[in-house]
């Protein structure tokens, strides 16, 4: 029985590992979201969930918007477009401490 429980442990633990790795140099493609909150609200939400979550950032001005550089490849670009604030997230290398920066687009710019 305990061998029967070690083995299914075993599987399940692989599992989990194979999930977060389907594609280990990168998460999601990339997602455009489009929200009616201005440029600098998104970046200042990313900014508290980044320190929320202690997480270094470098930020870029780029024309309309910013850039934030999560490493590892994560990128966010928040650009005014037309009226509207376009959110785009680049997805990099995942690691349990960068998970959040996926879902940051649902909270930041619905």
């Amino acid at each position: 029985m305990k061998t029967f429980v070690a083995v299914l442990s075993l599987s399940l633990l692989l599992s989990a590992c194979a999930y977060f790795q389907k594609d280990p140099d990168s998460g999601e493609p990339v997602t455009d979201t489009t929200t009616q909150r201005s440029v600098d609200d998104v970046v200042a939400c990313l900014t508290q969930m980044a320190n929320h979550h202690n997480a270094a950032f470098k930020s870029t001005g780029i024309p309309q918007g910013q850039m934030l550089d999560f490493g590892d490849s994560n990128i966010v670009k928040v650009r005014s477009d037309n009226g509207a604030t376009t959110y785009r997230f680049y997805a990099g290398k995942r690691h349990v401490s960068n998970l959040w920066i996926e879902s940051a687009g649902k909270t930041c710019a619905p």
